[in-house]
């Protein structure tokens, strides 16, 4: 099998706002694409972004039809949520042949910090993805 077919190839959503908040929006899709960069820039897998004016158009079946013809494994996707004092966020990773979640974190009041400089929350993250997606690939 070629090495690029052989490496997993997941998609990552934009996170969603818990309600109508820009901010968390624009928070959420910065979230979503760093974290696509991360996982892209790892040798062992393949990863892009759906971008969020493509799933605002399509038919809610279309996210399932371009997992299917592209062959992508998995699936990101999550939502921002709003607090107190910093906003939080829920993520999860989605096998799309069975459609079951295999990993899941909430970042409570930790969502600013996956985009910090250093980057160690970010890279914590994408580490457990990593595990779950090469390391530790479905049966």
């Amino acid at each position: 099998m070629p090495p690029e077919l052989s490496r997993p190839l997941v998609a990552v959503l934009p996170f969603r706002p818990n309600g109508d908040n820009a901010d968390l929006r624009i928070l959420g899709e910065e979230i979503a694409d760093l974290l696509r960069e991360r996982l892209a820039a790892d040798p062992a897998m393949q990863a892009i972004l759906i971008s969020s004016d493509f799933l605002a158009k399509a038919p809610p079946h279309a996210l399932e039809l371009i997992c299917r013809e592209l062959r992508i494994g998995h699936l990101i996707s999550g939502k921002c949520h709003g607090t107190a004092s910093e906003p939080s966020l829920y993520v999860e990773l989605s096998d799309t042949r069975e459609w079951h979640i295999r990993w899941a974190n909430f970042y409570r009041g930790g969502a600013r910090a996956l985009l910090a400089a250093e980057g160690e929350a970010m890279q914590s993250m994408a580490g457990q993805l990593r595990r779950i997606l090469v390391e530790r690939p479905p049966h």
